[in-house]
C-alpha cells in the first residue's frame, strides 16, 4: 500500500453552499483543469496551485450545467451542456462564447464528448416524450446537427465516449442498460449501431480500456469488461469479463472510477485507490492500493482525475473543494503541503434539495 498526501487544496473561489461535479483536463499547453460545479460555473484553475486563473470564472453557463469537456482545438476552448438543451462552447483566453448549439427537441443534455480528431461532438439526451437521442454536431456549423440517433436507446443517455484512434466510432451507455457502439460516418441508425452490449443494469460510465475494449459499470456498481467485435473475424466470440456486483468483493458501498482506477470509499476516514490492470486477464491489483488519508471527510466525492504526467489525483467533490495528492517518494520523503484556501460552509436542507442528481 502507497500513502497519498495532499500538495493543495482550494474552493476555487465558489460561493457557500456550492460542490463540485467534475474536473477536467483542459488540453491546454499550461496544462490547466477545468471544474463545473452546482453554481453553473465553469472555473479554469492552476494544477499546481489549485487557484483559479486570471479570467478563469465563466459564470452561469447553461441553466443546469451538467458536463463539460475539451474541445479538439489546441486547448483554447471547452464545451459545456446543460439540462436548458444548450451545448455551449468557450473560449478559455477571452472568457467568450464561440458557439451554440441546439436542436429541436428541447431535450436537456446528460451526457458530452468532444472527438480528439476534429471539430465534432456528440450530446445524449435525457428521456424526452418518450425519446432520447444521441445528437452529433460539428461544432463550426451550429444551425443544425450532423445526425441524430433517436432509436437505439428507450432510456436516459448516461454517457458517451469517442474512441481514442479511430475516428468515427462513438460509445454510449444509458439507463436502459444498453452500452452501443456506433459507426458515426454512417448516416442510416441501424446501419450505423456497430455493436450492442447489453449489460442488464443502469450504465453509470463506460469507456475505452484500450483499442478494443469496454468497461461498463451500473449504478449498483455491477462491472463487465466487453471485446468489441471485428465484422471479418473468423474467431469464436470473445464472451465479456464479468465481475458482477464489486462491493463486497472490494468492500465497499460505492465508487468512482477514472477509466482504470477505481475510488473506493473504505470508510470515513480514508479512501482507496485501486487500479484495474490487464495482468493478462483484466483484474483489480487490490494488492497495492493508493490510500488518500482523510478523503474529502463525509462529503461525497464527485469527481476523480489523474495526470499521470506530474503523478498527481485529484479529487472534488460536495464539500466545495479540490484537492491535489501524490504519493510518498521512493526515497521515504513526501511532498511539502502547500497552504490551503478554506472557505466557510453552511449547512442546510436547502442545498441537498437544490442537487443535480446525476444517478
Amino acid at each position: 500500500m502507497r500513502a497519498a498526501h495532499v500538495l493543495a487544496s482550494s474552493s476555487l473561489a465558489l460561493p457557500p453552499d456550492s460542490y463540485i461535479y467534475s474536473i477536467l483536463d483542459t488540453k491546454s499547453i499550461a496544462s490547466n483543469l477545468a471544474a463545473i460545479s452546482s453554481d453553473d460555473s465553469l472555473r479554469i484553475f492552476d494544477p499546481q496551485t489549485l487557484q483559479v486563473v486570471s479570467g478563469g470564472i465563466f459564470e452561469k453557463v447553461h441553466e443546469g450545467l451538467t458536463c463539460a469537456r475539451a474541445l479538439n482545438d489546441e486547448g483554447h476552448a471547452l464545451a459545456t451542456a446543460g439540462r436548458d438543451g444548450l451545448v455551449r462552447g468557450w473560449d478559455s483566453r477571452t472568457g467568450q462564447k464561440v458557439f451554440s448549439l441546439k436542436d429541436e427537441t428541447n431535450s436537456p443534455y446528460l451526457a458530452l464528448d468532444c472527438c480528439p480528431h476534429n471539430t465534432l461532438l456528440a450530446t445524449g439526451t435525457e428521456l424526452n416524450h418518450s425519446q432520447a437521442a444521441v445528437v452529433i454536431w460539428d461544432y463550426r456549423s451550429p444551425g443544425k446537427p450532423l445526425l441524430q440517433y433517436t432509436e437505439s436507446h428507450n432510456d436516459d443517455v448516461t454517457e458517451l465516449r469517442y474512441h481514442p484512434s479511430k475516428t468515427a466510432m462513438l460509445l454510449s451507455g444509458s439507463t436502459d442498460g444498453l452500452v452501443n457502439l456506433y459507426d458515426t460516418a454512417i448516416s442510416d441508425e441501424d446501419d450505423a449501431l456497430y455493436q450492442v452490449m447489453n449489460h442488464g443494469a443502469s450504465i453509470s460510465h463506460t469507456g475505452f480500456l484500450s483499442e478494443t475494449e469496454i468497461f461498463a459499470l451500473s449504478h449498483d456498481e455491477t462491472l463487465s469488461i466487453y471485446h468489441i467485435t471485428e465484422p471479418d473475424e473468423d474467431t469464436l466470440e470473445i464472451h465479456p469479463i464479468v465481475f458482477g456486483d464489486v462491493r463486497p468483493r472490494l468492500k465497499l458501498h460505492c465508487l468512482w472510477c477514472d477509466i482504470a482506477f477505481w475510488l473506493i470509499p473504505v470508510s470515513e476516514e480514508r479512501l482507496d485507490l485501486v487500479s484495474l490492470k490487464s495482468q493478462p486477464q483484466w483484474a483489480f491489483d487490490e494488492g497495492n492500493p493508493i490510500r488518500l488519508a482523510g478523503g474529502h471527510g463525509q462529503e461525497i466525492i464527485r469527481s476523480l482525475y489523474i495526470n499521470d504526467k506530474s503523478n498527481t489525483i485529484y479529487t472534488a467533490g460536495e464539500d466545495g473543494l479540490v484537492k491535489a495528492w501524490r504519493t510518498v517518494d521512493d526515497n521515504g520523503s513526501s511532498n511539502q503541503e502547500v497552504e490551503t484556501t478554506k472557505k466557510k460552509r453552511k449547512k442546510g436542507a436547502s442545498s441537498k434539495e437544490a442537487r443535480f442528481k446525476p444517478y
